[in-house]
């Protein structure tokens, strides 16, 4: 599957087991990439956009699976992601399948610190 966004983190280990419901990966940022030259030049964030897509992303490469996200009931950003200061996460997924949908709960976190939850549904497309 091909990324949004390519080169702006690699995937560094996973938990994943098919057919699981819960799992994690460890992921590296890419402070280096192209999206922090506007957001912001001086003080690089991690667009919260970027970082769902990231979350879409991974669950499509384990899944083999298009996805498309079709609610964000709760997503909270909850401190900034400087990736100069914390390039390396851990992505604790947790997933409900009902019909086609996924139900998915994810969170960046590192340093046992979360920085994003996240709390939605994405339709499997294929």
């Amino acid at each position: 599957m091909t990324h949004l966004l390519s080169n702006f983190y690699t995937e560094q280990a996973s938990t994943y087991v098919p057919g699981t419901t819960a799992f994690s990966s460890t992921i590296r940022l890419n402070p280096q990439h192209e999206v922090y030259k506007g957001h912001f030049p001086q003080m690089p964030v991690a667009p919260g956009v970027v970082l769902i897509q990231t979350i879409k992303e991974i669950l499509m490469e384990k899944l083999g699976k298009k996805l498309r996200l079709t609610e964000g009931d709760n997503i909270k950003f909850l401190a900034l992601i400087n990736p100069q200061e914390n390039a390396d996460f851990q992505v604790d997924f947790t997933l409900k399948s009902v019909y086609n949908e996924l139900e998915v709960n994810a969170s960046y976190v590192s340093n046992s610190k979360a920085f994003t939850k996240f709390k939605g549904k994405f339709l499997i497309v294929d």
